[in-house]
């Protein structure tokens, strides 16, 4: 799956869980616009990205990363987590 897709569905499943229409996100862009991005057709810009977080109340890495979920295939975020706890641990001050 192309990130843009798994993105757009991601947007979308989680506008739907929180009962939110696409007019919720018309701060961030035009219902069009929302729509091209939840069809896969347009990546938002990182902006957009961080407003639709804001507007769902998660952060933009939780955004991302259940983005990142579903462009791997994986039914939950666990194997993504991990692969990223990997990749920071170099910055990271916690020692095991």
């Amino acid at each position: 799956m192309e990130y843009r897709q798994a993105f757009g569905e991601t947007l979308r499943e989680l506008r739907w869980q929180f009962g939110l229409t696409q007019e919720a996100f018309l701060g961030v862009a035009a219902i069009s616009t929302i729509s091209r991005i939840e069809r896969g057709v347009q990546l938002p810009s990182f902006d957009m990205i961080v407003q639709f977080a804001t507007i769902l109340k998660i952060d933009t890495i939780t955004l991302l990363m259940l983005a990142e979920t579903k462009k791997q295939g994986f039914d939950t975020p666990d194997e993504v987590i991990k692969r990223v706890i990997k990749q920071l641990k170099p910055w990271s001050k916690h020692v095991d």
